[in-house]
């Protein structure tokens, strides 16, 4: 069972959201892999642009006949450093625009490998006659997703608390039927029986503040091969095999509430704590060719399938209400009065739901061409297809059905478009790129993520040693609750800045 308390990780406004629904975050959060997060410095300084290009480790993701390129082994490893910085806004949206509330700024760094591995090759030598000149084997780890972040925000509602939503969740339900959230406010007293329904004698217009914090990572191993065909035809493929592990913790508060415009509520704040725990494996397969129809120019394709995931989840929840000492409730129960000291109640305290359930992945499709400059560098560009409304959740324990409508009705296709180049001048390298991916959620008034790229290097015949930076730009919405008017919200400025060093040698 998930809970029904922020359902909607990247809330738009404007879109159709089909309420209870589950799971469907989950298919545009382990399914926004990125290539480019794993590739080598050099790769990240020109903004991923790689698909037409060889000779690069990264190209066992990206594209593996890149792999066909190498005419010696090489060894490379990718340590990475991350600096998140959240700038979080609370709004409160009325249907016709948002109106913000002050700012809220979060940091969090995070060490990690973008990517480490070798590539053994098995050319038969640069002077070989064959039209055939062989290939090699790749066999490597890399980041395809980050998950660290953390963001807050607070202000003031004057139009609602979620006690409102869980009211209107219960409506006419039993108790036993009450969702996980519904029973922990009945256990709280936050609502209590009346009149076939439910009631709420809490006030309104409160202080919301929300903390959540994220982490983990999404890493794949792969295997993949690339030969190479009379110095003109390129061509590869390979297996993946994924890797997650999500963690994610939300702190929800409400306090300073007030009844009839006045303070005189007898409860002091609302805490609910929501912690959800993801490990997950899969596995994907990836194809691709480049031509080389010229010697200053390469025009590469590739296809990676979809992701095939299982995923085992673990989540519980914790909600605390804080009464005046001395608050009762009286009630009763079979002809018996009974009166509660609401006071000196215990938190209400979850069981730990454990769920598995499968998640399909959209395929990709990629173009690239890279124009070399003799031997002083080269320009490079990619475009890749990407429909994330053909992901698709399965389970055995859970009902998907709705989570698959929202993901067909809410999600789109994107075409993320990345270019760089290189400048060599004796055996250093300046680099510098440019990457945009769109924001797949239909209809969204969200800035879509760009990165800006640049970095340098060093190549000897024996090793080489690359820097790169990249920063990126984009945005979250999240909403504690859900309400029909005066929905609030939070909307963080997510700034991102990579650094990465690669070390290789060449053997």
């Amino acid at each position: 069972m998930r809970k029904k308390l922020l359902t909607l990780l990247f809330f738009v406004f404007g879109c159709s959201v089909i309420s209870n629904a589950q799971y469907f975050e989950d298919a545009y959060r382990f399914s926004r892999s990125n290539y480019g997060l794993g590739s080598t410095a050099r790769m990240q300084a020109i903004g991923g642009a790689q698909i037409a290009l060889g000779g690069d480790i990264s190209s066992a993701v990206s594209n593996p006949a890149g792999l066909g390129f190498f005419n010696k082994g090489v060894f490379v490893f990718t340590p990475s450093m991350d600096f998140v910085n959240a700038d979080s806004k609370y709004g409160i949206f009325n249907g016709g625009s948002a109106d913000f509330q002050g700012a809220e700024e979060t940091f969090r760094n995070n060490f990690n490998f973008a990517n480490i591995g070798a590539v053994i090759n098995f050319t038969k030598g640069r002077f070989t006659d064959d039209k055939f000149k062989g290939g090699s084997l790749a066999i490597t780890l890399n980041r395809s997703n980050t998950y660290h972040l953390s963001r807050k925000y607070e202000g003031e509602n004057e139009f609602n608390s979620i006690v409102d939503n869980i009211l209107a969740e219960a409506g006419f339900q039993d108790v036993s039927q009450l969702n996980e959230l519904g029973f922990a406010a009945f256990d709280q007293f936050l609502i209590t029986p009346a009149g076939g329904g439910y009631d709420a004698f809490v006030g309104g217009f409160p202080i919301q503040r929300e903390s959540i914090k994220e982490r983990g990572s999404h890493y794949q191993m792969n295997i993949a091969w690339g030969g190479n065909y009379d110095d003109k035809l390129y061509f590869g493929g390979g297996m993946g095999l994924q890797f997650i592990n999500y963690k994610q913790e939300r702190t929800y508060e409400e306090f300073d509430f007030l009844q009839g415009g006045t303070d005189l509520d007898s409860l002091n704040s609302i805490i609910i704590d929501d912690q959800l725990e993801v490990r997950g494996r899969g596995i994907n397969f990836n194809f691709g060719a480049i031509f080389r129809p010229a010697d200053f120019l390469t025009i590469g394709a590739t296809y990676t399938s979809p992701s095939f995931m299982s995923l085992d989840e673990e989540s519980f929840i914790d909600l605390e209400a804080d009464w005046d000492a001395g608050t009762s409730y009286t009630e009763t129960v079979d002809g018996e009065t009974v009166t509660y000291d609401l006071g000196n109640i215990d938190p209400y305290q979850s069981d730990l739901f454990v769920n598995n359930y499968k998640l399909r992945t959209p395929s990709k499709v990629g173009v690239g061409v890279a124009a070399f400059i003799g031997k002083s560098g080269f320009i490079s560009g990619d475009v890749e297809y990407i429909d994330y409304s053909s992901a698709n959740l399965n389970s055995d324990d859970i009902a998907t059905k709705d989570d698959n409508a929202i993901i067909d009705g809410l999600y789109e296709s994107v075409v993320n478009v990345r270019f760089g180049g290189e400048y060599r001048f004796d055996n250093f390298r300046l680099r510098a790129g440019y990457a945009f991916l769109p924001d797949p959620i239909k209809d969204s008034n969200l800035l879509d993520r760009t990165d800006i790229t640049f970095g340098f290097g060093y190549r000897t015949f024996d090793y080489f040693l690359d820097f790169a930076v990249v920063s990126s730009k984009t945005q979250l919405e999240s909403v504690p609750y859900f309400s029909e008017l005066n929905q609030p919200f939070s909307r963080s400025d997510i700034q991102r800045t990579t650094v990465s060093v690669t070390f290789g040698l060449n053997f």
